[in-house]
């Protein structure tokens, strides 16, 4: 265990390890501000708002039916409304629907950031106890919660373009967010027990 703790101290010391943090965040960032809407869709002079229904469309076109091997037919199932004089609401909805998933994103690398630091000097530390719990309840909270912010933004924007489509039902979570961050909850956990005996050894000594 000593080994481990000073593997985890040098690692931590080290800018490589930082820098190797930094460029994934950067990649990350980057991916999560030029999907679905460019940058946060605020690059765009138009907004699109994704209908939650799937309709299975039909493509008869030549350029669509050519690309289909013998006995299949080619579907469209996706249906997107575009509006291409958006206002200042608009903008704002369609930036909350990408949003939250890039701060969750951001500031859990940041909390883990703080993690690494304070796990230079060993991984049986308060600091370092109180540091996994607070990123396993951000990654649990910002799991559950950024998901359905965004659909719910969608859906509002959806409604400034279209009728009957939207439907505000809690859209469907996935798990591995909040499921890491009930892991982190759980080492939590054991790092205070771990804290707590090492302190009694200490004392009894």
């Amino acid at each position: 265990m000593a080994a481990l703790h000073g593997t985890l101290g040098r690692a931590a010391r080290r800018p490589a390890v930082f820098a190797v943090l930094v460029a994934v965040t950067g990649v990350i960032t980057g991916m999560v501000l030029y999907s679905r809407a460019g940058l946060f869709g605020l690059t765009y002079p138009h907004v699109v708002a994704q209908s939650p229904a799937g309709y299975g469309i039909g493509l008869d076109e030549p350029a669509f039916a050519a690309e289909a091997l013998p006995g299949v037919k080619a579907m469209a199932g996706d249906l997107h409304f575009m509006d291409g004089t958006p206002d200042a609401g608009q903008y704002i909805l369609q930036a909350l629907s990408t949003l939250p998933g890039f701060v969750v994103t951001a500031v859990a690398f940041f909390l883990l950031w703080r993690l690494l630091w304070r796990a230079r000097e060993g991984a049986y530390l308060p600091q370092v106890a109180r540091q996994v719990r607070v990123l396993g309840w951000w990654l649990f909270a910002g799991g559950l919660l950024a998901p359905q912010i965004e659909h719910v933004a969608m859906m509002a924007l959806l409604d400034t373009m279209a009728a009957n489509e939207s439907h505000y039902l809690p859209r469907e979570i996935p798990v591995i967010v909040p499921l890491v961050g009930v892991g982190l909850l759980a080492l939590a956990s054991v790092l205070r027990t771990g804290v707590r005996m090492r302190d009694d050894l200490e004392g009894t000594v």
